[in-house]
């Protein structure tokens, strides 16, 4: 997903018809100011989503099934797998609702930015699945002879096709499905203006229909052949995201009427949002106490739940205009929300690698208070994820590992980089002796990286520099 920044073409003034520029001298009028057409709301709503996936991960990691505050709190950050969908669906309309699509360019710019991530994290993770299992032995035991290469590659395969290398890799392999078929569906949406609210209504009935049926046995013509097969894997196609999906879509075509409504109806939906919420937990609890498995409770494929879900949204998007408005350019706010929309890609791909570092200890310490680890848990899962997406950003593998091409080299401060990077060493070494886990040698590799790319930008610098001298004659 990215940010949404629309040309906007502001008309010059005419002079009136049959009125000679000699006739009347020229008036001065202030220049009128071009309106930012970035989307606010959009990074506010994105930069939260992103955090709640990592909570809701930490409090699967480490919360037990017994403990209903958190598996409450848990299930209703379920939110963010739509939130997510809903939001690719209305940037990608935003930005073409008022021009041409050409399919191959969107695809070629699309799949490099989604793709090379998908690809490298995928080979990342899967390495990481192998040495979890046995070390490098584990790893280098995938080259020992022509049955272990097969089967390494066929659960290579699988993995690129399932999103299967990380329990959170589904979401690009979902997206990937997105931009295929949105060339269609932008053409269909710009060929049925006045029935979009039929488009929608009978999207939200098969939603309903599709969730009702993925929480209980399938019908027989989904137990075997390619239909079992789709059956089986169904939260890691589109289907059941496709309403939020065109959800986001129309609300973006008709952005001026949607976002008029949000403003109008204010109060209104988040009284509905907030009680819709209320009556979800509240069955939540009845469900659970009555002897429901926490699982099934909590899940996020339950047609009931959903409701809570789009409710959550609605609060988000609702913030997000408050943010808009209020919200003052080039203050430590609007670059700490800028900074954090440019670098929630990359946080959201690279945070399952630290957070697995860091249960490591979490899991140490159950007998803390749960909600001291939780918190615990979450802080430094989130520092340390964003010093490996920071050190990613500066790096010559930024594109492939977050999706944004690298910061300029020529802005970098490759001495602030070694400073921080022999600290960040320092530290790294501290917590592998002090609490000898991984996370220590996570650190350290990323501080590694951090120094490596600060001598590759003083070196450029450096030679830049030298180029630009004038030659003495």
């Amino acid at each position: 997903m990215v940010n949404a920044q629309p040309k906007l073409d502001d008309a010059p003034d005419r002079p009136r018809d049959g009125v000679p520029d000699t006739e009347t001298p020229p008036v001065t009028t202030p220049t009128p100011k071009r309106r930012d057409g970035h989307l606010y709301q959009i990074d506010f709503v994105r930069l939260f989503t992103f955090g709640g996936v990592i909570l809701d991960h930490v409090i699967l990691g480490l919360a037990p099934l017994t403990a209903m505050a958190a598996q409450g709190v848990g299930l209703m950050l379920r939110y963010t797998r739509y939130c997510f969908f809903a939001l690719t669906g209305f940037v990608l309309t935003y930005q073409y609702r008022n021009r041409e699509l050409h399919a191959p360019t969107f695809w070629r710019r699309r799949y490099k930015l989604i793709g090379l991530p998908f690809l490298v994290w995928t080979l990342f993770y899967w390495t990481n699945r192998h040495y979890q299992r046995g070390g490098w032995d584990a790893v280098t035991g995938i080259f020992a002879d022509g049955a272990s290469e097969r089967l390494a590659l066929k659960s290579l395969v699988y993995d690129l096709i399932t999103g299967n290398a990380a329990y959170h890799l589904y979401f690009l392999s979902v997206s990937m499905q997105i931009y295929l078929v949105f060339p269609a569906v932008l053409w269909v949406i710009k060929r049925t203006w006045g029935y979009h609210r039929y488009l929608l209504l009978g999207s939200g009935a098969f939603h309903i229909w599709l969730l009702f049926h993925m929480v209980r046995p399938p019908h027989d013509v989904f137990t075997s052949g390619v239909p079992g097969l789709i059956w089986r894997y169904l939260g890691v196609t589109l289907f059941p995201y496709q309403f939020f999906i065109l959800a986001g879509c129309l609300a973006a075509y008709h952005y001026d009427a949607f976002s008029g409504f949000m403003r109008r109806f204010r109060r209104p939906l988040v009284l509905v949002a907030l009680i819709t919420i209320i009556v979800t937990l509240v069955y939540f609890v009845i469900n659970v106490d009555q002897g429901e498995e926490m699982f099934r409770a909590t899940n996020v494929f339950m047609v009931h739940n959903a409701f809570a879900f789009v409710g959550i949204i609605v609060l988000l998007y609702i913030a997000g205009t408050l943010w808009q408005d209020k919200r003052r350019a080039g203050s430590i706010a609007d670059n700490v929300m800028r900074t954090a929309a440019d670098r929630s890609f990359g946080i959201y791909l690279a945070h399952v690698i630290v957070l697995s570092s860091v249960l490591v200890t979490s899991r140490e310490h159950l007998d803390k208070p749960l909600w001291l680890n939780l918190i615990v848990t979450y802080l430094v899962t989130v520092a340390v994820t964003v010093y490996l997406v920071e050190v990613l950003r500066r790096s010559p593998i930024s594109l492939i590992t977050t999706g944004r091409e690298r910061i300029d080299w020529r802005i970098q401060r490759w001495g602030r980089s070694t400073v921080v990077a022999v600290v960040g060493g320092l530290i790294g070494l501290a917590v592998y002796e002090g609490f000898n886990t991984q996370l220590g040698v996570l650190i350290a590799a990323t501080s590694a990286l951090l120094l490596v790319s600060a001598a590759i930008v003083g070196v450029k610098q450096s030679n830049a520099a030298h180029d630009a001298k004038p030659v003495k004659s």
